[in-house]
């Protein structure tokens, strides 16, 4: 990993936290002020702005270290041929994939900015909902061609008899 690679990941691991942490609080804050029975209703819309931030984050950082969900057609034990052909698939499938929603996510990122859309309860704008999607699939496109650069598994070796 290089200097810059490891600076973006490991601001994105500090964002995953933070908006964890935050959704904590939050939640405990809404459920322990309705037992007071007050109501504090921001805390909902914001709990649910840094959901969205935790899932593409997340998303991204998945892909990062190939946890992210994927079909295994081939067991590893196939030619390395084939298996390379395999990952070659599956990281165009991502990058497709994600840069089509990436594309659609910055319309309608610039769309919210333009219109001045606002949440609301908090009077932010929307587009801090929208700014996760659109940052989470450049990651996510970052992620699947670094984790792409990892070697192939070994061969495997014959036991002795």
């Amino acid at each position: 990993m290089t200097g810059l690679d490891r600076l973006i990941w490991r601001a994105v691991d500090v964002v995953i936290l933070l908006a964890v942490l935050g959704m904590v609080a939050l939640i405990s804050l809404q459920v322990g002020s309705r037992l007071a029975s007050i109501s504090v209703p921001w805390t909902e819309e914001l709990s649910r702005f840094l959901f969205i931030w935790t899932i593409w984050m997340g998303l991204a950082a998945s892909f990062r270290t190939g946890a992210h969900p994927s079909l295994q057609l081939i067991p590893e034990t196939a030619p390395r041929l084939l298996l390379l052909i395999m990952r070659i698939a599956q990281v165009l499938a991502c990058v497709t994939l994600f840069t089509v929603v990436g594309w659609h996510g910055w319309s309608l990122l610039n769309q919210q900015i333009r219109f001045g859309e606002q949440s609301p309860i908090l009077q932010v704008g929307m587009w801090w909902a929208t700014l996760p999607l659109v940052l989470g699939s450049g990651l996510a496109i970052l992620g699947a061609l670094l984790d792409s650069l990892r070697p192939l598994s070994p061969p495997p070796t014959e036991s002795a008899p």
